[in-house]
């Protein structure tokens, strides 16, 4: 008889936990995220490192799946953005929302210094490689967290192998 009421009651709280707890796949979990924020306008977003196809390490990187074969980490995809929005919480949002592996610092308590995307980091493509970003074609001399957005605006998350001379920066 004592079985029978810790199973009853047991059901019971699976039931009452199933009809409380909102399950979704990670698709609307985002999808839902992007409507609750005010929508200013929308940005294209890319990450590829092209450059780092022509490096010793990308065959095993391609090997292990952590880089497509194409080097097009992330297509170029529409975001929506709200005010005050940066090229770093656009990359942000589309790497979670592809769960692809991002790895940062905070530097100087406020902008932020991106290290790695997809397992590819700093210094894999030589002494001068690491992860570089546009908007519209230029590459900005701020920090991606201090570069805020536009409606319109096209960022491209590239890795360079050589201080950016191999991805068009002219600095």
């Amino acid at each position: 008889m004592k079985t029978r009421h810790i199973a009853m009651i047991g059901a019971a709280a699976a039931a009452a936990l199933y009809l409380c707890v909102n399950f979704e796949t990670t698709e609307e979990h985002y999808a839902a995220k992007e409507n609750e924020k005010n929508t200013v306008g929308s940005v294209y977003l890319s990450v590829d490192c092209k450059t780092f196809l022509n490096t010793d390490k990308a065959k095993s990187y391609i090997d292990k799946g952590v880089i497509p074969s194409d080097g097009e980490i992330i297509k170029k995809t529409a975001y929506n953005i709200s005010e005050g929005d940066s090229a770093f919480t656009v990359l942000k949002t589309a790497v979670d929302k592809n769960r692809i592996i991002i790895d940062y610092d905070n530097v100087s308590g406020k902008s932020v210094y991106v290290k790695g995307i997809s397992s590819v980091y700093e210094y894999d493509g030589g002494d001068l490689s690491g992860w570089m970003y546009s908007v519209n074609g230029e590459f900005p001399t701020v920090a991606s967290s201090d570069y805020y957005l536009s409606d319109g605006d096209v960022v491209a998350w590239v890795y360079s192998c050589n201080l950016g001379k191999d991805v068009g920066d002219t600095f």
